[in-house]
């Protein structure tokens, strides 16, 4: 039966991947890691300079392609001369493992206890929506976990003939699954075309949702095409598909038909993770849903040893919606610009006149977490173009860099709920808001807050103690948040 999802007005609006990639192909890892160790947690990351030519392009949506391109024209004469303009870092899995407090790996050789597994994520999907194709997904996250000492990931097949709901994902272990979404919303047999951008987006998905929860069964879900009609079908698609989180690292400008589209998210077993965009202060959808957690970027500091330090990367998303009215979960919060929620009333969004003149409507805020997202403090990705024999190597970030780690992190929230008899997290939300954020010794151990940088000139723009517009609640302490989402 064809899925209906589609929302007047919406066919027409695009949604764009909200990723970053710093401008130059990244020396290739050690293979310290190879084996399983883990020992990259115990060195600094890479660093690697940057010439005056290469930071002449925008990160934004950049591209192999185009950071190739670049390298073939003809040198500056800063670039001759060898002066670096920028230096760059990147980490490792196993670095931003150490740096937020996941859980360690264990060795390749060792057996895991049931709590091990369910601190990988065993028995949890991720569910990555993305447009168009990208036809090396597979092969590159098959290197991407060979270097990194990371579980292989079977891939399964799902197709026009699979029965929905899905079966439950095999125990400790990964699978990877890569579903064409056809023109009802359906599994179909035809593969999208190939968009540079988009299969840039897909790497970084995969790879990371994987990095961070290692044996979850991971499901690529292809839009054929990137209106958010085309998406929406993705997402619902995902949730017919079963329990699981939903992952969006895309954006697109909201508008009065997102309210239409509300009904995808009303899953009570699935948790939807999207980015706030990489454009500096600003909102996009689907961040802006209630429902949806939604995730803002940092800058990383770490060097492999004690506690990380961040400040608000300076082009993440964030900022109050102007269609949607803000959720009850975020009354246990002072958000910028907004007034107190106590002060006042609550009213539906409406005229400005539903307040009185001087007075702001109490809207959607976001960001509700982070996560690192500048390119410059960028993630190891392999990336391989058509027509490449194998994988290069490059320092991925944007807001995007940030959901499917969060969706990683709510996967083993869930398989370590599962193993004590409690039901999926599903609206995180609540739980983040209004049982961690008010009490202030959960809240100091559960989130870093970030309280410098800002995305913009604007009084709301800059972070500071507690929430804030450009980083939410902050990023992930992982050891502390995991217990206390492990409690009803």
């Amino acid at each position: 039966m064809a899925v209906s999802v589609l929302a007047p007005g919406s066919e027409e609006v695009v949604g764009r991947p909200t990723f970053h990639l710093a401008p130059t192909v990244v020396d290739a890892p050690s293979l310290l890691d190879e084996g399983g160790s883990a020992s990259s947690a115990q060195i600094s990351p890479h660093t690697q300079l940057l010439d005056a030519r290469e930071l002449a392009l925008d990160t934004a949506l950049l591209t192999a392609q185009l950071i190739e391109q670049q390298a073939r024209g003809a040198p500056t004469a800063i670039a001759q001369s060898g002066v670096p303009a920028a230096v760059m870092t990147v980490y490792t899995p196993a670095q931003i493992r150490s740096a937020y407090e996941l859980p360690t790996l264990p060795a390749a050789s060792s057996p895991l206890t049931a709590a091990q597994q369910a601190s990988l994520g065993s028995g949890q999907t991720i569910y990555l929506i993305d447009a168009f194709d990208n036809p090396n997904a597979s092969s590159d996250l098959a290197t991407f976990s060979r270097v990194f000492g990371l579980p292989a990931c079977t891939t399964t097949l799902v197709s026009e003939d699979t029965k929905l709901p899905l079966g439950a994902p095999e125990p400790a272990a990964c699978t990877f699954s890569v579903v064409y979404v056809n023109e009802n919303g359906l599994p179909g047999s035809r593969a999208p075309a190939y968009d540079a951008s988009w299969a840039t987006e897909i790497a970084i998905d995969v790879q990371w949702a994987h990095a961070t929860a290692p044996l979850a069964r991971i499901v690529l879900l292809e839009a054929q095409g990137a209106s958010v009609a085309q998406l929406a079908q993705a997402i619902e698609l995902a949730t017919r598909m079963g329990p699981g989180i939903v992952s969006m690292s895309f954006g697109a400008a909201e508008g009065a038909w997102a309210s239409r589209h509300e009904g995808i998210f009303a899953s009570s077993v699935n948790s939807f993770v999207a980015s706030t965009g990489d454009s500096g202060s600003g909102v996009c959808w689907p961040s802006t849903s209630a429902n949806v957690l939604a995730v803002g970027g940092t800058t990383l500091s770490f060097s492999g040893a004690g506690t990380r330090k961040e400040v608000a990367w300076s082009r993440t998303g964030g900022g109050l919606s102007s269609f949607q009215a803000q959720p009850e979960y975020q009354r246990f919060v002072a958000v910028p610009g907004l007034p107190s929620a106590p002060r006042y009333p609550r009213v539906a969004a409406g005229p400005e006149d539903d307040w009185g003149r001087g007075h702001a409507r109490l809207m959607r805020a976001v960001a509700d977490v982070s996560f690192n997202a500048d390119p410059f403090s960028g993630q190891f990705l392999a990336m391989t173009t058509p027509g490449e024999p194998a994988p290069k190597w490059y320092s991925a970030g944007g807001t995007s860099l940030g959901v499917p780690q969060w969706a990683g992190l709510l996967a083993i929230s869930n398989a370590q709920r599962a193993q004590a008899g409690l039901a999926p997290l599903g609206l995180a939300q609540v739980r983040l808001y209004e049982n961690i954020a008010p009490v202030k010794g959960w809240y100091a151990g559960a989130f870093l807050d970030i309280t410098a940088g800002a995305d913009g000139s604007c009084a709301s723009c800059r972070a500071g103690p507690g929430y804030d517009l450009p980083t939410g609640l902050g990023t992930p302490n992982a050891s502390d948040l995991l217990g206390l989402l492990t409690v009803d």
